[in-house]
Order: structure tokens, then sequence, then C-alpha cells
């Protein structure tokens, strides 16, 4: 079964896309949330494909983790390897 819901992480692309992220090494993670993201910002105004735009979100979701302050989203599906812990 798939997840599906409103959240970044919440569909069954972004969920797969944070596995990949996890399975990374350590030294990878930033330039694959660095690929994805330039992926989109690059696309121009042609059709974006929803798996695309999909893990873009993720991606933008994982650098806004990292701002202090940030909202802690606490979901099975978010990637657990570059989380900034909850304080």
């Amino acid at each position: 079964m798939g997840t599906w819901d409103v959240g970044p992480f919440d569909n069954d692309t972004a969920a797969d896309w944070c596995g990949d992220l996890d399975e990374a090494a350590p030294e990878q993670r930033a330039g694959l949330i660095r690929d994805v993201l330039s992926r989109v910002a690059e696309h121009g105004d042609e059709y974006l494909d929803s798996d695309e735009a999909a893990k873009a979100i993720a991606a933008a979701a994982v650098v806004a983790s990292q701002l202090p302050d940030a909202t802690v989203i606490d979901t099975p599906t978010r990637p657990t390897s570059c989380w900034r812990a909850a304080t």
C-alpha cells in the first residue's frame, strides 16, 4: 500500500526519494538534494512531471528543516539520515 497525504514526504515518489537519500553515503546526500532542486529550478516553462516536483518538494523540506527554529516534521516517510533532531 502506498502513502498519500498532504505533507512534503507523504506520497510514494517522495517517500522513495527519501529512502534513496537515507541509503546514500553521507558525502553524497547534499549532491542528491542539490541535483533534484537544480533540475526543477532550471526546468523552464515546459511541463514538469509530478514525480520530479514531488522529489523537489521533499528536497526543499529537507533544506528548510535544517534552519534554526524550523518546524519538526514527524512523519514515518521523512528521511532520517539528515534530519535535525528535535530539541
